[in-house]
C-alpha cells in the first residue's frame, strides 16, 4: 500500500456497547480494536482555547487518513497516538464523523491509493 509509510499516527477506537442486567441497562465505552490502527492526522486547524463563564475550551477539527477496513463509525471516541508508530507519544482525544471511503481508482491495477478519511472533532476543557 502507497500510504503506508505514511503513516506515522496510531488509532484506538472506543464505541458505546450496551449491557444489560435484569432490567437495567447500562452503557459504556469499550475498546474496538486490540491493537492500536495505523493513521496519520493531516488538515490540522489551530485554534486558542475559547474561555466560557465555567472553563476555557479548546475545541478543533482535524481529518484522519487510515486503511479503509479499519472498523471506525460515526461518533466512535478516537484516541490517537500522535507519532505512535515513530517514537512519539502525545494522545489526543476525538469524535469521528462518518468515514468517507477512497477506493483504488484503476480497476485492477492496485496503486495502494485506496483509504478512509474521517474527519475528527476535539471538544475538550482546556486544562
Amino acid at each position: 500500500m502507497l500510504f503506508s509509510d505514511w503513516y506515522t499516527d496510531t488509532v484506538t477506537v472506543y464505541r458505546i456497547q450496551h449491557t444489560k442486567t435484569g432490567n437495567l441497562t447500562r452503557e459504556s465505552r469499550e475498546a474496538v480494536n486490540s491493537t492500536p490502527i495505523p493513521c496519520r492526522v493531516y488538515n490540522t486547524a489551530l485554534q486558542g482555547a475559547n474561555p466560557q463563564p465555567t472553563a476555557a475550551v479548546d475545541r478543533k477539527t482535524d481529518k484522519m487518513a487510515c486503511a479503509v477496513d479499519a472498523d471506525i463509525k460515526q461518533g466512535d471516541e478516537l484516541v490517537i497516538t500522535r507519532g505512535g508508530l515513530v517514537g512519539g507519544s502525545t494522545v489526543e482525544r476525538y469524535i469521528a464523523g462518518k468515514p468517507q471511503y477512497f477506493y483504488d481508482p484503476v480497476g485492477i491495477h492496485r496503486t495502494g491509493l485506496d483509504h478512509m478519511e474521517v474527519g475528527l472533532l476535539a471538544d475538550n476543557i482546556a486544562e
